[in-house]
This record gives C-alpha cells, structure tokens and sequence, in this order.
C-alpha cells in the first residue's frame, strides 16, 4: 500500500482517466470537480489539511455525510449527488486497482433513488413543544442562541446554508422580515413571526459577549464560543442533541432540513397555499413544493372513518 496524498491521487487518477481509459479532457474535468468539491468539504468539515491529506484516512462515514449533505444542505437532486457518488467510486475503485488502497469506502453506499419522491419526515406540533422546552431546560451558556436558531428554523423554513450565512443586518426589525441571498444567489424575503423576533432580541445581548475573531464574524448573526460564524457542523450537531434530550423518536436521523420541512409542513397544513410556500421556500420549481401536500396519517385515519357504514 502506498502513501499518496489527496491531491496527488487525483492528479494521477484524471491522467489515468484520459491516458489509459481515453476519456475527453471535457470529462476528466468533471471528475476533478466532484473530486475538489469533496476535498473542499473534507477541509471545512472534517478539519483536514488536503496538503497532508493521506487517501487512505479518508473512510466511509466521511463520504456518506458528503453525500448526505449534498442533499440535505445544498438541495442538490438525487441525480446530482449519485453523478458525485460515482465519480468518489471511480476515484477510489482505481486507488484499490493500483493497490494504493487495500478497500473501496465508497463499495457499500447505495446510489439514491432519482425518481422516487417520499412524503417529507417532520415534527409534529408536540414533539416541536418538547423540543423547544428541551432547549430552555439545558443549562447551557449557549440556550438564547440555540433557542433562536431553532425558531428560525421552525418559523421560517431556512436552509441551513442560509441560516448560518444569516448577517445582524438581514435582520429588519421594523418591518419585521428577513431579507438575504439564497440558492441560486436569489433575493429571499421572509416574514418574522414574533417568537422570532423576541428569541433573536434575547441572543442579541449574549452574542455581544462574544468577541467575534475576523470581520466576517463581526456581521454574523450566530457566532460560536470561539467568536467565528458558526459553522454548518455545530448547527447539525446541537440539532441532534436537543433531540435526544426532547425524547424524540429516532432522534439521530432529525437535522435542519427536518425542521426546515417542519415548518413547511405545518404552514401548508394551515393555508394550503402552495404558491405562498413556494416562495418562502425559495423553491424555482413548485413541483418541489408540491411534495408537502401529503396529510398526516392519523387526519388520513380520521378521514376513513367518516365513510359511512354500509
């Protein structure tokens, strides 16, 4: 087994891709984006230094949270994190043929299944309650942050991109909406419910506390401990653990984007306007929002049972 950094691996795997399988230079550049993509994550969310980077430290948790994440966090298509799966497979099935590596991490990842759409998982209204009570119930030093990105969330339907490039300026309070740059780079406009604007007015004088560490972290909303923009990591993480202290049911598989279908979930309930969530969202296509027109199963149970005995 050899020792091969990151970098170097890719560069010897797009000759081998256009020298030996005569692949277009077109193509092997699609391989080398996917690949840098990955190495760009890896160093953000994994601290790793790409210089220094052995492929072989690279395994299969780290992949599938890249893959999992292409979808949960950057709205990608299915199709596009499966485009992205087989160019890691491709990428490590020719490290183990140069016996560079000894496994594939990538052999037991399944691709994502392009045209099945499921009815998004939420939260009800009472699992939200025990969440938010958990929250409050924490003794910790970071419960007014954590309460306020929370009830972004919950209230109004951010991607977790959004949330934590959120800037104290975005923030109107007069006219009690936010106003910030989604995906695609579009203009989003969100309305502020009051449970928002009094959580973030409650972290505003804790966050002061704080002293940011560069100037990108002095226009942040939420900061870590540390005083930098906090990051997608930390968001997913307490997400996690305050649904394990909520006592909710598979509390391991709840992240943003749960609670961001939470929101969107329980909005639609309400209105049944599609087109007013679709612009919340930030959906460009309202075949995507139409996915939240699913009803809960106990009003489908209750539903039946109005039929008539015959």
């Amino acid at each position: 087994m050899k020792n091969l950094t990151y970098k170097r691996a890719i560069k010897s795997f797009i000759k081998y891709l256009i020298a030996e399988r005569g692949y277009s230079n077109s193509t092997a550049e699609h391989y080398e984006h996917d690949l840098s993509i990955f190495g760009r994550y890896l160093e953000k969310e994994f601290n790793h230094n790409l210089s220094t980077l052995q492929v072989q430290d690279i395994d299969e948790f780290q992949i599938s949270e890249f893959l999992s994440d292409i979808i949960l966090i950057k709205d990608n298509s299915p199709a596009a994190r499966n485009r992205k799966l087989y160019s890691l497979r491709s990428f490590f099935k020719y490290l183990k043929k140069k016996k560079i590596t000894k496994e594939n991490p990538t052999s037991d990842i399944e691709a994502t299944k392009s045209r099945f759409k499921s009815e998004p998982v939420y939260l009800k209204e009472s699992n939200i309650k025990n969440y938010i009570r958990a929250i409050k119930n924490h003794n910790s030093k970071n419960k007014s942050r954590d309460l306020a990105i929370t009830k972004v969330f919950i209230y109004c339907g951010l991607r977790i991109s959004e949330l934590v490039n959120l800037n104290l300026n975005d923030i109107n309070y007069q006219e009690q909406s936010i106003k910030f740059y989604g995906k695609g780079n579009k203009e989003r406009y969100v309305p502020l419910h009051s449970e928002v604007i009094t959580a973030i007015k409650d972290y505003l004088p804790d966050r002061k506390e704080i002293s940011p560490s560069n100037f990108d972290a002095k226009e942040a909303l939420f900061l870590s401990n540390r005083g930098n923009r906090i990051s997608v990591r930390t968001v997913q993480k307490m997400v996690k653990k305050y649904a394990k202290k909520a006592g909710i049911k598979d509390a391991e598989k709840i992240t943003p984007h749960k609670l961001r279908h939470t929101f969107a979930s329980l909005l639609y309930q309400r209105t049944k306007d599609l087109r007013v969530l679709q612009e919340l969202l930030g959906h460009s296509d309202i075949s995507t929002t139409q996915i939240y027109t699913h009803t809960d199963k106990e009003q489908r149970k209750h539903a039946v049972q109005q039929m008539p005995k015959l």
